[in-house]
């Protein structure tokens, strides 16, 4: 019976620590995977002001937009895994904030993954472009985006992801040696909520500031968890 006990002991302290590893794996890609996707989003020009300049923009410019999606779903789905091992680490040191930091985390990240108005924006502008000559169609197609883009709020999502990083925060300022993590969380998860207010949100120097600090906390923390393991 003991042996038994000790077995189920052994066995289930060693895939927690696996998961430590793959959780700390996966926030260190979703942390250079961001950076990347940021770049390809925003080293092209800015579109026109009419959603008719929109759907052209993005026919121009497809493949850029599905690298910067397929990126992004890729950063939020890793950063996904990435909040289940941040759970299992800071609940050792503060319980209630590791349950909260992780579940908002998760919450705010699916809700980017599902909110994305990029794969139908990307269809829009593929029949825009095919009905080249037919200014009804095009006409439809263009109120069709404006709709799909008039839904597009990131304030909810970004709110969501820069609770849970301050939640994170408090547990780590609980746990951790060295305090320039968890304050570093702080200031990105404020940024992450205030980016997310629309007179902030289409500032290119807002947007170039949040990509760097929240890159370096997410591959600082993914370091720290894989580390735990």
């Amino acid at each position: 019976m003991q042996q038994t006990q000790d077995l189920a002991a052994w066995t289930s302290g060693r895939s927690l620590k696996n998961l430590r590893r793959i959780a700390g794996a996966s926030l260190m890609l979703a942390g250079v995977l961001f950076v990347w996707a940021f770049v390809a989003q925003y080293i092209l020009p800015p579109p026109g002001p009419t959603t008719e300049n929109l759907l052209q923009y993005i026919a121009e410019y497809k493949w850029f937009f599905v690298v910067s999606y397929a990126l992004f779903t890729a950063a939020n789905s890793l950063s996904i895994v990435g909040a289940m091992g941040i759970y299992v680490v800071t609940r050792a040191w503060d319980r209630s904030y590791a349950t909260l930091g992780a579940g908002t985390l998760v919450v705010g990240f699916t809700a980017v993954l599902l909110s994305s108005t990029a794969p139908a924006l990307i269809t829009l502008s593929d029949a825009y472009s095919a009905a080249a000559g037919n200014l009804v169609s095009q006409q439809a197609l263009a109120i069709a985006a404006e709709a799909v883009t008039s839904t597009n709020n990131p304030l909810i999502a970004s709110s969501f992801i820069g609770v849970g990083v301050i939640f994170v925060s408090l547990a780590l300022l609980k746990g951790v040696c060295s305090k320039g993590l968890p304050y570093l969380g702080f200031f990105v998860g404020a940024l992450n909520v205030v980016r997310g207010i629309p007179p902030l949100a289409g500032y290119s120097t807002v947007t170039a500031i949040f990509v760097a600090v929240s890159s370096i906390w997410i591959v600082w923390l993914g370091r720290r968890i894989y580390n735990e393991g």
